[in-house]
């Protein structure tokens, strides 16, 4: 069966990326104490399962203090996934494919800012312990444009001042 390239629900996501979200969500509303989200952790990465939960922890915490821009999450138990989320899983699965460039640019857009150490750090602790553990974290496919010709091009100039003359080029 065909995985969907930008899931839109979370019964289109993976075992890890379920888990990921569904912990996110929960960390989020204060649910630090869940039994479930423990146990699942465990269970999935053994010994490393409560430092990634702990790491996940740290990251949403930060997110919380120092994001600048506000965060939409889909309520715990919701089948639907926003467009946040979506980045979120898309940091994560670049931290797990060690793609650190693809991280800092989604760190920058989630915070409105420029990413600092700790989230990166717990986004990598998190995504290698679930990865060592065989729980795949997708990275979204993006298709460069086909062949843009000449005329697709449009390019913008600045204004020109009040009075100042326009020269029109062919």
């Amino acid at each position: 069966m065909p995985q969907p390239e930008n899931p839109a629900r979370l019964d289109d996501l993976t075992q890890g990326e379920h888990m990921l979200l569904w912990a996110f969500r929960a960390l989020a509303i204060g649910a630090r104490d869940c039994r479930l989200i423990h146990r699942q952790f465990d269970e999935a990465c053994g010994p490393a399962g409560a430092q990634a939960l702990a790491a996940l922890g740290v990251f949403v915490r930060e997110l919380a203090l120092t994001g600048r821009r506000k965060i939409t999450l889909a309520a715990p138990g919701s089948l639907r996934i926003t467009r946040d989320e979506q980045l979120i899983l898309a940091l994560f699965a670049a931290a797990q494919a060690e793609d650190y460039a693809r991280l800092e640019a989604h760190l920058a857009w989630l915070l409105a800012g420029e990413p600092r150490p700790p989230f990166a750090a717990a986004a990598c602790l998190t995504a290698q312990a679930l990865g060592m553990n065989g729980y795949v974290l997708r990275l979204p496919q993006v298709e460069a444009p086909a062949n843009i010709g000449r005329q697709q091009i449009t390019q913008l100039r600045p204004l020109p001042a009040r009075g100042e003359r326009v020269e029109r080029r062919s």
